[in-house]
Order: structure tokens, then C-alpha cells, then sequence
């Protein structure tokens, strides 16, 4: 068995070094001197740098090749030997050069770089050749290059897949925060932006856990690396009086980094969007949601300076220091202080069962009190060997919210005067830590985080005449979420030639408490209560079991097996009737993924995944809660709920960075079924939860793709995407199962070019169509279909002076006022010491977005107060 065993070892050792060709070898010159020189490999026929070195001090070089080409080109190249190819087999060998090594000599040229290069899994794009003079942070240019994309929250994208991480000078300063460099740092400073493809950011698990996802790496200008800057900026502006600052401090070296903002306005820039974190690690979240809210107006689908009725105030603080090659320490520390105001008319129709309909208008004002901080400690030892983390978070809020409308409905036939306020802070932390440890072939993994989360909740309503009690003054909802939850896991991972075997033994438990009481107050203050108004209930499960993990990759192909088996224990304690519940079951829910690449430049890929998952805390309480002024639930059905959940996609991507272009399409499937089916019965304006024991499933489709292509003629990119989703399920309104489908078809597409050296035009398109029915009565529910498109023009007459004009036009079908029309100018003038811009926006004062959608059979059609038409002047400033 032993000898069978190192049999077998032996031949995956083997076939592992058969897939790597090593060319070594000395470079030296005519007179038999070293030569300093860049050694490069790669396919016969292709462009693409498959590896490189550079010779010693000996002129000795040692170069490896990982691929199936029947012949490879070895380059040998330097400032005074040009470049020296030789054609040679697809095996080991020793290959010397001998080189006429003479000066170089320079004529006089016009050089123009690349606009993208590539060297092995990186892509450099250079961003001077993006870049224009109406760009000033480095998110302007990123949304100009091909392949990368950045949607309207700042979340960046390479070719469909978002990014794992964001590195300014190799180090990940902003933690997933990356909108605070991508908002902050000035495109003049970025050289280069890297897109590393095929990323693994764990040293330890390199060319032993495949990653598929990029990272992007911004590499900074020389000038812009050793020295603190700190920019500020103010202005001010009318109608109504408004106002704006800015205080950036930042500082970039190998060693130690740090952004530190501070803004604020009331202009309708939504600033805190860039503390938005975008990616994050594995570790327990704590959900600072909660299950109770205000009746407040949508926001409308345009930019959120058309209507962001704000007081905003942010500050971040972000420092890193390297503590050694591999050791970082990351301190952070945000706030967000803001105060919001809505306001707008809204009719929604909900469709009930025979030809009757729920008709429902409410003219609402709200007004949102936010305050949210949180601190972040991290020390992380990125090694070849060794991966160690442990990371801190603090968060805590003060929030609220304050609404008052009116209210009819054609259920009452009266208008009523009703206002809410809730009261929604939220206190929680984690930690986790993560050790991974690299032995030749082995590796090992030790993970273990805890959570803890507060949320003391209260929701009062008044007045409530539409409860049909003439007594109360008002109603008071109060709802204390209390959760813990832990995890700990021991992992064994081991790489044998093309296979990886990775298993681990784990356990968790989650500790839930809903404590809630909805109590009438009557016009005399006297409050009451009852037991089938209050909540005490414990959800909490446990669970335990081995998590595998089978990976083989070998040249194009790849393949990932996950089959995690685990024992689930779920405990249920609902103190006020005094009765328990215990669950459990054997969980498995494995999951498989593959990927080929046809090409260098061509890959598809599949996953498919089954996940079972039984119990949910809000389908389990049984007393009464109120969630909105319009919505009281309850669960009455004595039946543990269960989902199974099966999903698979495949996707084919192509990447030309040669040619500047990237597409991506992706097909997917999903079905869920469920044990009971859920739905909404209507008393009035009020909706209530019912259920019945009956199995459901549903369906669904998509389609999308997305492309990008740079133009070489005016220095352009042109970018198409679309997209179509079909959905079937079933629906129970009024103790009717409904048939529900609904479509979705999307499309759109921008182009921006620079047509001349003193001007640039970008434009952008996007198309959509919704339809929703149901089988019984499909004629209810036209397809509603709406347009968005905008037009931006930059003028440079000078290199101090920027002119700006930008359009934006929108329809809905379903709308009373189908179209909406915006217009804004501005001004930029350039010194060397500061920059005055002077802006115009909604020049055409359109007071009002009027648009429709669906929400499963329901049509919610609203009209949203706007920002009216309001000039502002900014200068920027550098302190430093």
C-alpha cells in the first residue's frame, strides 16, 4: 500500500514539473562579458508575456514557462543590446546568447505609449493616454477604460466580475472603502492603473487556491509618493442658500499611508457614498437592519443631486503602517452625520382578487436623522508561508426617522392625518481572526469570529382612527433585537501536482432574542396591551460539520468541488405562551465550479449550487407587529418553514487588451421551492401577513452581457450592455393563489470620445421595459417602459479653462408626465495655486419626477419633489 501510495505521489510530482518548461541560461557579449539584460517568454504567434527575469551580475538567467505551445520565443532585450528572439522547442534546455553590444543611438521621434500594456496577469493601463481635462479624480478616468466599470455606488467591476481588492502602491489602505481614493485622489497623480487578473491575495494560498477575481493597483506618480498633500475646497451657492467644504490630507509611501476627509454640503452630493464598503472578508456580520420603518417616499431612478434634500457631514480617518515586508497595521475611525428631507405624492394599487382594487394616495414629507460611527482595527502578516489576521470593529448609530402625510384610500373613503416617528439605534462589534500556515504541500487554517448586536427599536403612530377604535390617541411599537453568533473552524489543506484537497471540521451558533410589545394609547394616555401583541422570542441554532473541498487545475482547465455535510440544530423558545420547539436536520448543500480557457483570450464558465436551508426568525413569532403604519403581522401557521434552492449559470468572456476590447455574457437559472406559500390579505389600508401549508415554487431566467472597446480614432471608449430576466411564481392575495410571470429587458450602451484636442463629448443610453401579470388576468398590467439618456460636452480652449454643458432627458410610459427634462452648465478656470469652478444646475427648474413601476401585482406610480434651479461657485485649494 505505501509503495503504491509513493507510486502515485510520484506520478502527480511528475505530471506537476512536466507542466513547467525552464530555459536558463547566460547572456554575454561579443567579448565574453556579462550582460545586464530582461529576459521574456512566451507562445509562438502570441503577444502575451507568459513569464520574465532579468540576468545577474553573471549575466545568468533562469526562466520558466507554464503552458502547452509546441514552441516558445525567448527575448533577450536592454537599452544598448535592442532585442535578440530565438524559436525554440516547448522543453528544458539551456539557451545562451552572445550579443554585438553597442550604443543606442536616438533619432529624433514622437513617442506614443501604450494604452494598455500586459506583462503575465497584469494589466497596466496608462492613464494619461484616458485622461482628460475635465478629469480630476481617478474615478472620472477608471469609468473610461475598457473593461473596467464603475456603477452609479462606486462599485468597480473588470469584465462582469467585481474586483477582491483595491491597492494604492501594493497596500490596501481603505479596507473595500475604496470609493474615498477613487473620489479623492487626483487623476494627475495616477500613473498607472494595474488590473491584476487571477488574483489570490493570500501569499500562503498562491497557486494553491484559484481565484478568478481581479484586483486593481494604483500606481502613483514619483511626485505624488513621500510627500503629505492636503486639499480643501468651499463654496457657496443659492437657492436656497447653499453650501460646500472639503479638507483632504494624504499620504503615500511604501511604509506608511494615510487618507484622512472631512466633507460636508447641502448641496445634494452624496458624499457618504464613499464609505461605502465594497468588498469584505469572511467574518460574522452583525445586521444593523431592523423589522420596523416609516411610510416615506421612493426615491426617483436620476442622479441624487436632482433631488438629495441634505445637511451631510463626513469624516474618515485611514491609516496603514508597514511594519516589516509583510505586516501591516490598518487603523480607521468614520462618521456620518446627515439630515435628510423628502418629500412627494404617491397613488399605489394593489390588485386583490375578482376585479376589486386597494387604491391607496398618500401626500408624505419625511425628514431622516442620521449618525453613524464606527472603528476598525486590523493587523494582518501577509507571508509566503504564514497568513495571520485579526481585525476589530466598533459601530454604533443614532438614527431616526419622521414622517407626516395624508393619507386615502377608497378601503376608508376618508383622508386621514398621520404621523410616524421611529426611533432606530444600533450598537454592535466583531472580531476575527484567521491563521493559515504553508508547509511544502500543506497548508492549515485556524478561523474564529464572534459578533455581538443591540438594537433597541420604537415606531410610534398617530393618530389611528383607521383601527376602528375611537379611543386611541396613538399607537407605540417597540421592537429589541439582541443577537450573538460565533464561528470557528479548523482547516487541512494539501496540494498534490494539479490537485488541491482542502477539508475542514466547523461549528457555529447564533444566539437571537426578539423582544416586541404593541401597545394602544388611548385619548386619556392610558396605555394597553395584551399577550397577543407582545413578543419574547429566543431563535437560536447551532450548527457543526466538515467542509470539503476538491480543486484541480491543470494548463486551461479548472474545477472546483465544495461538499459541505453539517448537522443543523435549531431551537425555538417563544416565552409569552410558554412554548418550546426543537429542530434539526442532516444539511448538505454542495456546489460546483468550472472554468476553461479556450483561448489566451477567450474562457467560459460554470457554477451550479443547491442550498437547503429550513426555520426564519421572522416567519416563527406569533404575537402581533406592527412593521409600518400600514403593515400588522403574525404568524399562524404552526409549521416550520423550508426553502431548497438550486441555481447554475455559465458565462463566456473575451479579453483583448491588445485591441482594447472585453465583453462578457452570462446565462443563468434558478428554481426555489418552498413547503408554504406566503402572502397578504388587506383590512382597510392595512395589509396582514397570511400563510397556508401549500407548496410553491418559482422560476426564474436571466440573461445579460456587457462590452467594452477602446477607439483608437479620438481617443474614445464605446460600451453596450443588456440584458433579459424572466420570473414565474406563485402569489396568495386575499387567500387567492395568483399565477405571477414577470419580464424585465434592459439595454443601453455609452460612447465618449475627445473628437478634438480641445474638446470631449460622452454620451449614454439605457432602455428598459417591465412587464408583470398574472396568468389569470394578464390584461390588468401593461408593459411600462422607460428611457434614460444624457449628453456631456467639454470645451478647453486653454489648458486653464474648462467649459461644461450636460443634458439629461427621461420617459416613462405608465407617467402622467412621460418626459423629464434636465440641463446644467459650469466653468472651471486652472492656477497653479487654486481652482475656481462656477456651476449651474437644473437650469430648466423641472420641479417634479413623475414616474410608475411594478411591484409584483401591485403599480405604484409618484411624483417627487426636485432641487429647484440653483447656482454655486467652489474654489479649490491646495494647503500643502
Amino acid at each position: 500500500y505505501m509503495k503504491q501510495t509513493l507510486f502515485i505521489g510520484l506520478l502527480f510530482f511528475s505530471c506537476y514539473l512536466s507542466a513547467q518548461t525552464i530555459i536558463n541560461g547566460n547572456v554575454k557579449n561579443t567579448e565574453g562579458n556579462p550582460v545586464i539584460a530582461t529576459i521574456t517568454v512566451q507562445s509562438k504567434g502570441s503577444l502575451v508575456i507568459s513569464g520574465y527575469t532579468s540576468t545577474n551580475d553573471d549575466g545568468i538567467y533562469s526562466v520558466t514557462y507554464k503552458g502547452n505551445a509546441d514552441s516558445i520565443v525567448i527575448t533577450v532585450s536592454g537599452i544598448n543590446i535592442g532585442k535578440h528572439k530565438k524559436t525554440v522547442v516547448n522543453r528544458s534546455a539551456k539557451l545562451d546568447f552572445s550579443i554585438n553590444e553597442k550604443p543606442l543611438e536616438l533619432k529624433e521621434a514622437t513617442v506614443s505609449a501604450s494604452k494598455i500594456t500586459q506583462r503575465g496577469d497584469t494589466l497596466n493601463y496608462n492613464v494619461a493616454s484616458y485622461a482628460d481635462q475635465n478629469d480630476r479624480v481617478i474615478g472620472d478616468v477608471l469609468q473610461k477604460m475598457p473593461g473596467i466599470d464603475v456603477d452609479l455606488n462606486g462599485k468597480i467591476t473588470y469584465n462582469g466580475k467585481g474586483i477582491n481588492k483595491f491597492y494604492i502602491e501594493n497596500l490596501d489602505l481603505l479596507q473595500g472603502r475604496y470609493g474615498l481614493a477613487t473620489s479623492n485622489i487626483a487623476a494627475k497623480d495616477v500613473a498607472t492603473v494595474q488590473v491584476l487578473e487571477n488574483h489570490q491575495p493570500i501569499k500562503a494560498l498562491k497557486d494553491k487556491v484559484f481565484s478568478d477575481a481581479a484586483a486593481i493597483n494604483l500606481k502613483l506618480k514619483d511626485s505624488a509618493k513621500g510627500t503629505a498633500s492636503l486639499n480643501g475646497a468651499v463654496g457657496l451657492g443659492y437657492e436656497p442658500l447653499l453650501w460646500k467644504a472639503e479638507l483632504i490630507l494624504m499620504y503615500f509611501t511604501g511604509k506608511k499611508q494615510n487618507m484622512s476627509t472631512y466633507k460636508g454640503n447641502n448641496s445634494g452630493d452624496d458624499v457618504a457614498s464613499e464609505l461605502r464598503t465594497h468588498y469584505d472578508y469572511e467574518r460574522v456580520v452583525m445586521n444593523s437592519g431592523g423589522i420596523l420603518s416609516v411610510q416615506s417616499p421612493s426615491t426617483p431612478p436620476v442622479p441624487q443631486k436632482r433631488y438629495l434634500q441634505n445637511n451631510t457631514h463626513t469624516a474618515s480617518i485611514n491609516h496603514l503602517f508597514k511594519l516589516n515586508n509583510d505586516m501591516q497595521l490598518n487603523v480607521s475611525a468614520l462618521y456620518h452625520n446627515d439630515y435628510i428631507k423628502k418629500e412627494s405624492y404617491s397613488l399605489y394599487e394593489q390588485y386583490l382578487s375578482g376585479d376589486s382594487t386597494l387604491v391607496i394616495e398618500e401626500q408624505i414629507n419625511s425628514a431622516s436623522k442620521i449618525n453613524n460611527a464606527e472603528i476598525a482595527l486590523s493587523l494582518e502578516n501577509n507571508a509566503n508561508n504564514i497568513y495571520l489576521r485579526n481585525r476589530l470593529n466598533f459601530k454604533g448609530s443614532w438614527n431616526g426617522d419622521n414622517a407626516v402625510g395624508k393619507t386615502f384610500s377608497n378601503a376608508l373613503n376618508t383622508t386621514e392625518s398621520i404621523s410616524q416617528y421611529l426611533d432606530k439605534p444600533v450598537f454592535s462589534f466583531d472580531n476575527t481572526f484567521s491563521l493559515v500556515k504553508n508547509v511544502k504541500y500543506n497548508f492549515y487554517n485556524i478561523y474564529f469570529s464572534v459578533g455581538y448586536g443591540y438594537k433597541p427599536h420604537s415606531l410610534n403612530i398617530n393618530p389611528v382612527n383607521y383601527f376602528d377604535r375611537n379611543d386611541l390617541s396613538a399607537v407605540t411599537q417597540e421592537a429589541v433585537s439582541r443577537d450573538m453568533a460565533t464561528v470557528l473552524r479548523f482547516s487541512y489543506g494539501l496540494k498534490l501536482g494539479n490537485f488541491t484537497l482542502d477539508y475542514a471540521v466547523w461549528g457555529r451558533a447564533d444566539i437571537r432574542n426578539l423582544n416586541t410589545e404593541l401597545k394602544y394609547i388611548t385619548n386619556n394616555n392610558i396605555a394597553e396591551t395584551a399577550d397577543s401583541l407582545k413578543n419574547n422570542l429566543y431563535y437560536n441554532t447551532y450548527q457543526t460539520g466538515i467542509y470539503q473541498t476538491y480543486s484541480y487545475k491543470i494548463n486551461k482547465f479548472r474545477a472546483t468541488a465544495t461538499i459541505p455535510v453539517g448537522y443543523y440544530l435549531l431551537a425555538i423558545d417563544d416565552r409569552i405562551p410558554n412554548k418550546s420547539e426543537h429542530n434539526s436536520k442532516l444539511m448538505f448543500n454542495p456546489s460546483l465550479s468550472l472554468g476553461y480557457n479556450i483561448t489566451n483570450n477567450v474562457t467560459i464558465g460554470a457554477q451550479a449550487k443547491m442550498e437547503k436551508s429550513f426555520g426564519d426568525m421572522n416567519s416563527s413569532y406569533t404575537a402581533y407587529i406592527m412593521h409600518s403604519y400600514r403593515s400588522l403581522l403574525r404568524n399562524s401557521i404552526d409549521k416550520l418553514f423550508e426553502s431548497d434552492n438550486k441555481n447554475i449559470s455559465t458565462s463566456v468572456s473575451y479579453r483583448n487588451p491588445f485591441k482594447s476590447l472585453f465583453l462578457n455574457v452570462t446565462v443563468g437559472y434558478n428554481r426555489s421551492q418552498k413547503n408554504l406559500l406566503y402572502g397578504y390579505s388587506y383590512q382597510g389600508i392595512m395589509s396582514m401577513k397570511t400563510v397556508i401549508n401549500q407548496p410553491t415554487k418559482s422560476d426564474g431566467y436571466q440573461i445579460s452581457f456587457s462590452g467594452s472597446k477602446g477607439l483608437s480614432i479620438f481617443s474614445g471608449t464605446i460600451r453596450v450592455h443588456g440584458g433579459y430576466g424572466e420570473n414565474k411564481n406563485e402569489l396568495l392575495i386575499q387567500n387567492e393563489v395568483l399565477n405571477y410571470r414577470s419580464q424585465q429587458y434592459n439595454a443601453g450602451g455609452s460612447i465618449n470620445v475627445n473628437p478634438f484636442s480641445f474638446a470631449s463629448v460622452n454620451y449614454s443610453l439605457a432602455w428598459n421595459k417591465n412587464k408583470n401579470y398574472t396568468v389569470e388576468r394578464p390584461e390588468r398590467f401593461p408593459a411600462i417602459t422607460s428611457t434614460s439618456q444624457k449628453v456631456e460636452i467639454g470645451i478647453y480652449p486653454v489648458k486653464t479653462l474648462t467649459i461644461n454643458a450636460k443634458i439629461e432627458h427621461s420617459y416613462n410610459s405608465a407617467a402622467t408626465n412621460r418626459y423629464t427634462s434636465f440641463a446644467d452648465a459650469g466653468i472651471k478656470f486652472k492656477s497653479k495655486k487654486y481652482d475656481i469652478e462656477f456651476e449651474l444646475n437644473n437650469i430648466l427648474n423641472s420641479k417634479q419626477y413623475i414616474s410608475a413601476s411594478y411591484n409584483d401585482i401591485s403599480t405604484y406610480y409618484y411624483s417627487y419633489n426636485l432641487r429647484p434651479r440653483s447656482a454655486m461657485i467652489k474654489i479649490r485649494f491646495k494647503l500643502m
